[in-house]
């Protein structure tokens, strides 16, 4: 650290000295001299900015290392006897976005401590962890510098996009092709509504077709006003039927690119725009299954809904699901994990998690801002869900209603 100082001081005196003789004596410079001088002066400032990047650099690892080294002492992460003297030990990796801390395991009484300072390391950095990551020999904790920005919805004229990836907002983006289907959980007051009706107009904007069941009859199920009893259902029965509708255009897509067959091609290679079906409250139609006849429906439709899930993906057709609670009688494991990106919002259980993510499941934290939660998202290149928040819509500058208009064709 000396030497950058010393260094540093050196070249910064030759710099100010060589910007006042170059001033005070340019008149007396012969005119070939002037641009070498110039350009020795440019060369010297961005040896200085180098210097000054470096010292800078070597700074915040001398003084993450001091942290670190204090970190461990506060928090007894050592053990010393006359024999021996353990302590654990830390490498710390830093970025513009975010500083990865790497606990290496030792296979000793340290290694289960390692696994779970989570809390502890957030509060040394003042920073929230973003992934933390074990392995058999070392545990990474990696935490955000700077946060991804949250999307803010806004009313604006109406526009067509083709890109089937969807902004997400929160540093998310999505794609139907690459991460199939959606699953949503979230109890009242989550955010949950306000996020698939942002899906929505997004999945209109690209001219997908849209099917919603909504068994409970709520916001979503007073969009047949808007959309159609075609297309929008909220008994049992009429459930049945918008799901045959799905399953029966996904299998004639089938049929059709079969007859126009080229290897490696999916729906938009043959002008198709997505279909969508937003089955809200799931856990709700479920429950609707009380006699013969209902429980009939409800196989049918649950069949159906599994068709989608492990057929749709080529012929472009695709399911949100959404529950307030998510469960085992909800949707079975082999189901869910079919499904692509599954957010959870809100406050929820360790196992109201580990029934959204299963093997992704976070470590749990606290959930302040409404429309915040957890989000996975299938080959990602993360192990465990992150947290995310939601678009946010203010309903002084965003009028979901009228947004929707632009978007329904009125014949």
């Amino acid at each position: 650290m000396p030497n950058f100082k010393k260094k540093l001081s050196s070249l910064s005196l030759i710099w100010v000295a060589f910007i006042v003789l170059l001033f005070f004596f340019s008149f007396a410079i012969h005119n070939i001299l002037i641009l070498p001088s110039w350009l020795f002066l440019f060369y010297l400032s961005g040896k200085i900015f180098r210097i000054r990047r470096e010292f800078k650099n070597n700074v915040s690892r001398w003084n993450n290392f001091l942290m670190i080294q204090e970190f461990i002492i506060n928090n007894g992460l050592y053990k010393e006897t006359s024999d021996v003297f353990l302590s654990a030990v830390f490498t710390i990796s830093e970025s513009e976005n975010e500083i990865i801390i790497t606990a290496c395991k030792m296979g000793n009484f340290l290694d289960s401590k390692l696994e779970h300072l989570d809390l502890e390391l957030s509060a040394l950095f003042n920073l929230p962890l973003e992934e933390k990551i074990i392995r058999p020999v070392i545990v990474e904790y990696k935490f955000i510098i700077e946060p991804p920005e949250r999307l803010v919805l806004k009313s604006s004229s109406k526009e067509t996009i083709d890109d089937l990836e969807i902004n997400l907002g929160y540093g998310v983006k999505y794609n139907p092709v690459t991460c199939p289907h959606i699953l949503v959980a979230g109890g009242t007051g989550s955010g949950k509504s306000v996020f698939i009706s942002f899906l929505i107009l997004e999945l209109l904007k690209r001219g997908s077709t849209i099917y919603i069941a909504d068994p409970k009859n709520s916001d979503l199920g007073s969009l047949s006003y808007y959309l159609g009893d075609e297309r929008v259902a909220t008994n049992p029965n009429n459930i049945a039927r918008i799901i045959r509708l799905a399953v029966t255009e996904m299998y004639e897509r089938y049929s059709e690119m079969r007859e126009k067959f080229k290897y490696g091609t999916n729906f938009n290679d043959h002008g198709y725009k997505t279909i969508w079906l937003i089955f809200d409250e799931m856990g709700a139609f479920l429950a609707s299954g009380t006699d013969k006849n209902s429980k009939a429906v409800v196989n049918e439709v649950m069949d159906g809904i599994k068709q989608i899930i492990l057929l749709g993906r080529q012929a472009g057709v695709f399911v949100l699901i959404s529950a307030q609670q998510m469960s085992a009688n909800t949707l079975n494991t082999d189901l869910r994990d079919n499904l692509g990106l599954r957010i959870a919002l809100g406050q929820n259980s360790n196992e109201g998690y580990r029934m959204v993510f299963g093997s992704a499941t976070p470590e749990p934290q606290p959930i302040e801002i409404k429309g915040s939660g957890f989000l996975f998202k299938q080959g990602a290149g993360k192990e465990t869900a992150q947290y995310w928040e939601s678009p946010f819509l203010d309903t002084h500058q965003f009028d979901f209603i009228n947004e929707l208009k632009l978007y329904i064709d009125k014949e």
